[in-house]
Protein backbone atom coordinates (compact mmCIF):
# COMPACT_ATOMS: atom_id res chain seq x y z
CA UNK A 1 0.00 0.00 0.00
CA UNK A 2 1.85 3.29 -0.79
CA UNK A 3 1.49 6.06 1.75
CA UNK A 4 0.64 9.70 1.18
CA UNK A 5 2.20 12.44 3.20
CA UNK A 6 -0.65 14.48 5.91
CA UNK A 7 -0.74 17.58 8.39
CA UNK A 8 -2.88 18.31 11.02
CA UNK A 9 -2.90 20.50 14.04
CA UNK A 10 -3.07 18.34 17.55
CA UNK A 11 -3.28 19.60 21.21
CA UNK A 12 0.19 20.11 23.04
CA UNK A 13 -1.28 17.55 24.95
CA UNK A 14 -2.34 15.08 22.42
CA UNK A 15 1.44 15.02 21.13
CA UNK A 16 3.33 14.90 24.52
CA UNK A 17 1.24 11.40 25.03
CA UNK A 18 1.87 10.91 21.56
CA UNK A 19 5.85 11.25 22.35
CA UNK A 20 5.56 9.33 25.61
CA UNK A 21 3.92 6.31 23.95
CA UNK A 22 6.44 6.54 21.23
CA UNK A 23 9.06 6.49 23.60
CA UNK A 24 7.76 3.76 25.90
CA UNK A 25 7.49 1.37 22.12
CA UNK A 26 10.98 2.71 21.28
CA UNK A 27 9.37 3.62 17.91
CA UNK A 28 8.66 7.10 16.45
CA UNK A 29 5.76 9.63 16.69
CA UNK A 30 5.04 8.81 13.03
CA UNK A 31 4.98 4.78 13.44
CA UNK A 32 2.64 5.70 16.81
CA UNK A 33 -0.07 7.80 14.97
CA UNK A 34 0.00 4.46 11.90
CA UNK A 35 -0.75 2.45 14.18
CA UNK A 36 -3.44 4.61 15.95
CA UNK A 37 -4.76 5.74 12.69
CA UNK A 38 -5.08 1.64 11.68
CA UNK A 39 -7.10 0.65 14.69
CA UNK A 40 -9.60 3.42 14.56
CA UNK A 41 -10.34 2.79 11.10
CA UNK A 42 -10.91 -1.04 11.50
CA UNK A 43 -13.03 0.06 14.63
CA UNK A 44 -14.70 2.33 12.51
CA UNK A 45 -15.26 -0.33 9.80
CA UNK A 46 -16.89 -2.85 12.70
CA UNK A 47 -19.21 -0.56 13.84
CA UNK A 48 -20.88 0.47 10.43
CA UNK A 49 -20.76 -3.48 9.60
CA UNK A 50 -22.63 -4.12 13.34
CA UNK A 51 -24.88 -1.44 11.98
CA UNK A 52 -25.48 -3.47 8.82
CA UNK A 53 -26.54 -6.48 10.58
CA UNK A 54 -28.49 -4.73 13.06
CA UNK A 55 -30.72 -3.48 10.27
CA UNK A 56 -30.90 -6.74 8.62
CA UNK A 57 -31.64 -8.19 11.68
CA UNK A 58 -34.71 -5.72 12.30
CA UNK A 59 -35.58 -5.98 8.71
CA UNK A 60 -35.92 -9.62 9.22
CA UNK A 61 -37.66 -9.21 12.43
CA UNK A 62 -35.54 -10.79 14.74
CA UNK A 63 -35.82 -8.50 17.49
CA UNK A 64 -36.33 -9.19 21.30
CA UNK A 65 -39.41 -7.21 23.43
CA UNK A 66 -37.96 -4.67 25.79
CA UNK A 67 -39.66 -6.85 28.49
CA UNK A 68 -37.87 -9.92 27.47
CA UNK A 69 -34.64 -7.92 27.95
CA UNK A 70 -35.64 -6.27 31.14
CA UNK A 71 -35.90 -10.16 32.58
CA UNK A 72 -32.74 -11.37 31.31
CA UNK A 73 -30.98 -8.41 32.93
CA UNK A 74 -33.02 -9.43 36.20
CA UNK A 75 -31.49 -13.22 36.02
CA UNK A 76 -27.99 -12.42 35.16
CA UNK A 77 -27.88 -8.94 37.94
CA UNK A 78 -30.66 -9.67 40.52
CA UNK A 79 -28.78 -7.79 43.25
CA UNK A 80 -28.28 -4.75 41.02
CA UNK A 81 -32.36 -4.37 39.77
CA UNK A 82 -33.51 -4.55 43.53
CA UNK A 83 -31.38 -2.11 44.70
CA UNK A 84 -32.61 0.42 42.40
Amino acid sequence: MSMKPITFEAHEESIATIDEIASNMETDREAVLREALAMYLADYQQELADAAEADRELEAGETVAHEDVLAWLEAQHPQKSKAA
